[in-house]
């Protein structure tokens, strides 16, 4: 089994596979994961943790509907009851700490059930660049640099 184009695009969004920035062999284990579902109870799974993602990420827009369209404010403070004096406050800022902790939690479980890294995780995106070595300083726009060890030595030798 696999996935249909629009649910591998979903995958792809959630760990941030960038096709730009990726190294061609995680971008490679991640096609195959998502062409070569084994069954239909994992196509489930898949379907239900890409599901748990976008709930996820949709909880992190603090001004959407899930939020009744509200501003952020630095603080809420709703006063009940008559005599005990309730004060429930709300932190926006806290309240997105935590639905992005949730998020990276639910991305970092999607790329576990398809045994790929997560490059939205910070924390894991920074070994992309680990495994690519000198294909990353290679890529650098702009001409070679010709004061190498080498080409110094040979040149100092022929005078």
């Amino acid at each position: 089994m696999q996935l249909d184009n629009f649910l591998k695009s979903k995958v792809r969004w959630h760990l941030g596979y960038n096709t730009t920035s990726i190294p061609a062999g995680d971008l490679a284990r991640l096609e195959e994961a998502l062409d070569n579902v084994p069954d239909s109870f994992w196509y489930g799974k898949l379907v239900e943790q890409v599901e748990r993602c976008d709930e996820a990420e949709k909880r992190t827009d603090m001004t959407g509907t899930m939020n009744n369209s509200t501003v952020p404010r630095g603080r809420i403070e709703s006063i009940a009851g008559d005599v005990d004096r309730t004060i429930a406050t709300t932190d926006f800022k806290e309240t997105l700490k935590t639905w992005t902790q949730i998020y990276m939690y639910e991305t970092d479980r999607l790329a576990l059930h398809l045994y790929v890294p997560n490059y939205r995780n910070p924390e894991q995106a920074r070994y992309r660049f680990n495994r690519e070595g000198a294909e990353f300083i290679q890529a650098l726009p702009g001409p070679a640099d010709v004061a190498v060890g080498t080409r110094l030595i040979l040149e100092t030798n022929h005078r």
